[in-house]
């Protein structure tokens, strides 16, 4: 015959047990939630310039062309498709960048900048988040971040 404090805190150990297992739940899908939301928040941008690519390969220079938002019916201001096709044809000069793809990427400010190239050579693309056209990067890297660091170091150790 069982005693009469034999389940005595039962309850509260599975009640325990289920709150344990629930916090954990949450955690481990709000981990899975961050990490791929900062694993494909750029797809979009990185598929821009890799659609760009494939048309570059594919020597369909018209829908290359469209992917920095002009066509030849409406050209770029600055950018004319003859330009275009000068920089990006296949005695172009930046025809060697073609066959590499992407080799590095970075978010920065309003827009998202893709390396194409070795390390000792590369071409720096710029696609706007905001319509996802594409153009060439003011920066070789987000002087954000090095602003960033540089007001970090002042504030930390002063102005010297």
């Amino acid at each position: 015959m069982p005693g009469y404090l034999e389940g005595y805190g039962a309850g509260e150990a599975a009640r325990e047990r289920k709150l344990f297992l629930w916090i954990g739940s949450t955690v481990a899908v709000a981990l899975l939630v961050t990490i791929l939301y900062f694993s494909f928040r750029d797809y979009k941008h990185e598929q821009t310039i890799k659609g760009f690519l494939n048309a570059l390969r594919a020597q369909d220079y018209k829908t290359a062309y469209s992917f920095w938002g002009c066509t030849e019916a409406a050209p770029c201001r600055d950018y004319s498709f003859a330009k275009f096709t000068e920089d990006w044809g296949p005695q172009g000069a930046n025809a060697k960048y073609i066959s590499s793809g992407l080799s590095d990427t970075e978010r920065c400010g309003t827009g998202y900048i893709g390396a194409l190239g070795s390390e000792k050579d590369q071409l720096f693309l710029w696609v706007e988040r905001q319509n996802g056209v594409l153009g060439y990067s003011p920066w070789n890297g987000c002087p954000e971040r090095k602003l960033r660091i540089m007001r970090w170091l002042k504030m930390k150790f002063g102005q010297s």
